[in-house]
């Protein structure tokens, strides 16, 4: 595993204990001989995140979108600094240089980019690790939601494993290193053999 990238808030505002676990997660990222592949930012989780593999001379390979490729937002110790045209290219540029996925605690932002590569990794369009760093139970309501789509017959019991869940830096890490990629259904035969189903 060469490259892990993570989605995290950038917001300033936050509790301490949130940016000091990002800040041990990147340290301990660097110091496992993994880089960070990230949005690019400086402030919030982000930021936090980037300064700890720093502090360990770990590789930073952050991703930004021209618009907020702008002092103050952009972190400026980025080993590689790659500006794209818009979010979606940023995303799919991501996506391309990483071979895990960690979420830490944030907002929409986070939570759209977390459940996308939940999706891919369902269809097959990846095949990767995702780990939710669940810090203080942030993620409960959303493992939840996730655990009551399957109960409902919505998703197949399998998503379930399409991630692991982390309390700490630490943890997250371990979860990572021993993340084993589920089977899943393959949704295109079961399509057909429904079709076929009902036509009869």
């Amino acid at each position: 595993m060469q490259n892990v990238c993570i989605f995290a808030a950038s917001s300033s505002k936050l509790a301490q204990h949130y940016i000091d676990a990002a800040y041990a997660l990147g340290a301990a990222l660097a110091e496992n001989g993994i880089g960070l592949v990230f949005g690019g930012g400086r402030t919030g989780l982000m930021g936090a995140c980037a300064r700890g593999v720093r502090a360990k001379d770990g590789r930073i390979t952050g991703v930004i979108p021209e618009k907020l490729n702008v002092p103050g937002i952009a972190f400026e110790h980025c080993s590689e600094l790659i500006v794209t045209p818009d979010m979606h290219t940023r995303k799919a540029t991501m996506e391309r240089l990483s071979d895990a996925y960690i979420a830490l605690p944030g907002g929409v932002g986070t939570l759209e980019e977390l459940l996308e590569v939940l999706t891919l990794n369902q269809l097959g369009y990846l095949r990767t690790p995702v780990v939710i760093f669940n810090q203080n139970g942030y993620y409960d309501a959303l493992i939840g939601q996730l655990r009551t789509s399957v109960e409902e017959e919505f998703a197949d019991a399998s998503c379930l494993r399409l991630f692991a869940v982390a309390a700490t830096p630490e943890e997250a890490v371990r979860a990572l290193l021993t993340f084993e990629l589920p089977e899943l259904p393959n949704k295109i035969k079961d399509a057909i053999k429904y079709d076929k189903e009902a036509a009869t």
